[in-house]
Formats: C-alpha cells, sequence, structure tokens
C-alpha cells in the first residue's frame, strides 16, 4: 500500500516514509496499520482490532486500541493529530483514508 506519505509492505512488514526513512512499528500497531490496510475506506469496528491484535480474550479494552493507534499514526503520518491515512470514528470504529 502506498500513500503520499509512506509505503507500507504488508509482505516485508515494513513501513517507509515518503523520504526513505523506516519507521519502526511493535508487532500490535503493525498488526492494527495491516487490517486497516487490507480494507481500505472500510470502517473496522473497535472490536475487530481488539480480537486481531489481542486475541479474543481481549474483552472491551478499547483503551489498548486507542493507546495502539496513537502510537501507529505517530509514526507514519506527517501529522499525527490531524491524520489523513489512520482515521478514528469517534464511538464507531477506524478506517484507512487514501
Amino acid at each position: 500500500m502506498t500513500t503520499d506519505e509512506f509505503t507500507a509492505d504488508r509482505v516485508a512488514k515494513k513501513v517507509q516514509r515518503r523520504d526513505g526513512t523506516d519507521v519502526r512499528l511493535t508487532p500490535a500497531p503493525w498488526h492494527l496499520l495491516e487490517l486497516l490496510i487490507r480494507n481500505p475506506g472500510r470502517l473496522i469496528s473497535r472490536h475487530r482490532p481488539l480480537e486481531e491484535v489481542r486475541g479474543h480474550f481481549a474483552g472491551n479494552r478499547t483503551d489498548y486500541l486507542r493507546v495502539c493507534m496513537v502510537q501507529l499514526r505517530r509514526n507514519p503520518e506527517a501529522e499525527p493529530p490531524r491524520p489523513r491515512h489512520l482515521i478514528t470514528e469517534p464511538d464507531m470504529g477506524y478506517r484507512f483514508g487514501e
């Protein structure tokens, strides 16, 4: 997946900014990013990423998911406070905007 700000290589599990610098992601943010880029433009409910990132024992730990999304945005987004690609839909879930 290539955007105007970064490239995410799902095979190599690697993210690179437009300027060529590598973005280091821990497993949880990487899994969240991978889920979002597999479903561009589609709303992903808050519970689905929790299950995929933390497993079916995650319960309703949306606080963990919010922290994970903040960490993820901090890396490839050019302006994390105003994300263009890693979008939160309040009280609904997340979306990857192209």
